[in-house]
């Protein structure tokens, strides 16, 4: 499994990043907004997943291996923070631009964290074999 895990396309960075995005942005915006960002983040995801399985013969859920797994938890509670800040500089005080920049560093830690939870993840199956 961990060789075929050994390239990583620019087609899952960018959809990856676009549906942390999407999700974070989104919830800032108003319901029918938010709606629509999270049930487009979530086709992306499931796009994503239907072709890197294609491609590689393999899905790794992202919450399985023991240490990769607290990089996902980790990754997650920090999406669910900037929601929270989307909700309520978008919402309650009305500054779009907020959920926005955070839909961007969204963007940005959903890569990173996915880099990061890569490292652990062949640490984890490394220490397997």
């Amino acid at each position: 499994t961990l060789s075929k895990m050994d390239h990583w396309p620019w087609w899952y960075d960018a959809g990856y990043a676009l549906a942390c995005g999407l999700l974070v942005m989104g919830q800032g915006l108003g319901t029918a907004i938010g709606m629509m960002s999270t049930t487009v983040a979530i086709v992306i995801l499931i796009l994503i997943m239907k072709r890197w399985q294609s491609e590689t013969g393999v899905w790794v859920n992202g919450y399985g291996p023991k240490r990769a797994r607290w990089v996902a938890f980790g990754l997650a509670a920090l999406l669910m923070v900037l929601m929270g800040i989307s909700i309520w500089f978008g919402r309650v005080q009305g500054l779009v631009w907020v959920p926005v920049l955070n839909g961007v560093m969204a963007a940005v830690m959903g890569v990173i964290g996915m880099r990061v939870w890569m490292a652990f993840y062949r640490k984890d199956v490394g220490d397997l074999t």
